[in-house]
């Protein structure tokens, strides 16, 4: 009877998940929404179709499937879901107490139930790279991965999305930083040119050992079969006479050969630390520089031209004066949060206002957002959107700015193929608006994420509480 239980249970378990299963791929459509794709013009008065979890569909004559369910977008704005590339939220720390760490991964420490994530959703954001934080050394590998998601393995877009490298002191200083960071990477270096050349030194020896084989003579026929037997038996009694003789002589050799394996060193055996620094200093696997300071600007530089990095910059609100240097670079950059701000001159006492935004974008160099997570001067800096909005109102294109939310990073964080712009085929990631995506009266009603809505303002009960003191 018991038996029994169990596996009624089983079944009833098991029909459950298939009824959630097929609920969860029920096509969902948006009829007559503003659609801003970002591959493209936008789209007035259009429908968007998703099904399994990408976009099957868009446009304005779109034909939705008998089964979707369909949400009237009228008088809404959809656009792709924003892509955050930096961030070291949503674990339970952002640093390892050890400083040099390529090997470990923030995929295990990761909390999908960490409040980040609903934030997130709240504020439009889809798809985040969660990276080790810069008080670190060599720190771990950092991983892209949606905000939608119950458990981490549904929420990874992308793993070993860069290891952190950072040029700021954790304590000490700049000079005793650089040289235990030069001292890991030579180690590496020489343990990794070691393993090449005994790589290239094995091949060129089975080249020689081909070159010198020849191809063997053919055996003679033998015109007499019986003579044949007659001289194969004599010749066997010979050879049994004399395997006697080799078993000794074999014995004698093996013994031999024993003590010389016992005498030869045991092989290397690759740790994962070495792994994970012939990774990156093979250029399999990016490294993201944080610069403190404008004169890490240089060092970040030097570091890529003598070890080879597949970099981009992680940039401290001090590093606009290095600005023409870091356009020179041609690389990936992400900005610090606080984009705007004052600075004291040491000796006029004179302050100067300070807009990365607009001295980066002088120098023609393409970057995207990141945003803080509290202790800032301004409220705003932690929200994505505003971000762009205070880039626009120094003089950032409108275009430009949405594009530093969503194509530009993706492509840095290689997921364009995926996210970061509302095309069929891609991942169903979009976030659906209440006006313009900059303006400071639009709210985020809805996010969808790999096709199923992850957060809806109406039944956001925090917010409730947060606008009228009450919740329903």
């Amino acid at each position: 009877m018991l038996k029994k239980t169990y596996f009624l249970a089983a079944v009833a378990v098991a029909t459950l998940a298939t009824i959630s299963n097929v609920q969860a791929q029920k096509p969902l459509a948006f009829k007559g929404a503003k659609i801003i794709t970002m591959a493209g013009e936008t789209i007035e008065n259009g429908t968007i179709v998703f099904r399994d979890g990408k976009i099957s569909d868009v446009g304005t004559d779109i034909k939705v499937p008998v089964e979707a369910r369909v949400i009237d977008a009228s008088d809404k704005v959809i656009m792709p879901g924003f892509v955050e590339a930096h961030t070291s939220s949503g674990m339970s720390q952002a640093n390892e107490t050890n400083p040099v760490v390529p090997y470990v991964s923030v995929i295990d420490s990761i909390d999908p139930m960490n409040s980040y994530f609903r934030s997130a959703r709240r504020n439009g954001v889809t798809t985040v790279r969660v990276v080790p934080g810069n008080s670190t050394l060599i720190g771990g590998q950092a991983a892209v991965i949606k905000t939608g998601g119950e458990f981490i393995d549904d929420m990874v877009l992308k793993s070993d999305a860069g290891v952190k490298i950072s040029l700021r002191p954790v304590s000490g200083s700049r000079m005793g930083h650089l040289a235990k960071l030069r001292k890991a990477l030579d180690q590496a270096k020489r343990k990794l040119d070691k393993k090449n050349k005994a790589k290239e030194e094995e091949k060129k020896e089975g080249k020689d050992k081909d070159a010198k084989k020849k191809p063997g003579d053919k055996k003679k026929r033998v015109k007499k079969k019986e003579a044949d037997k007659k001289e194969d038996k004599k010749e066997g009694d010979k050879e049994e006479k004399k395997k006697e003789e080799d078993k000794d002589e074999k014995k004698s050799e093996d013994k031999k050969a024993e003590k010389k394996d016992d005498d030869k060193k045991p092989e290397e055996v690759e740790s994962e630390l070495d792994k994970a620094m012939f990774a990156i200093l093979s250029g399999e696997l990016p490294v993201m520089i944080y610069c403190d300071k404008a004169m890490d600007v240089g060092q970040a530089m030097r570091l890529i031209k003598e070890y080879n990095f597949k970099a981009s910059l992680i940039l401290g609100r001090e590093c606009y004066k290095a600005a023409k240097q870091v356009a020179a670079a041609d690389l990936p950059v992400v900005l610090d949060s606080q984009l705007v701000f004052f600075e004291e001159d040491p000796r006029t006492k004179e302050e100067t206002k300070v807009i990365l935004p607009k001295v980066f974008r002088d120098n023609e160099v393409k970057f995207v957002f990141q945003v803080g997570r509290g202790g800032g001067t301004t409220l705003g800096s932690t929200y994505f959107w505003y971000q762009a909005a205070t880039a626009v109102k120094y003089g950032m294109p409108v275009e430009e700015a949405l594009a530093a939310l969503t194509t530009l990073p993706a492509e840095f964080l290689g997921v364009d193929e995926f996210v970061g712009s509302i095309e069929k085929g891609k991942d169903a990631d979009i976030i659906v608006l209440s006006g313009e995506p900059l303006s400071v009266d639009t709210w985020v009603d809805m996010t969808v994420v790999n096709g199923e809505i992850v957060y809806e303002k109406e039944k956001d009960e925090q917010l409730k509480l947060l606008l009228n003191g009450e919740t329903e």
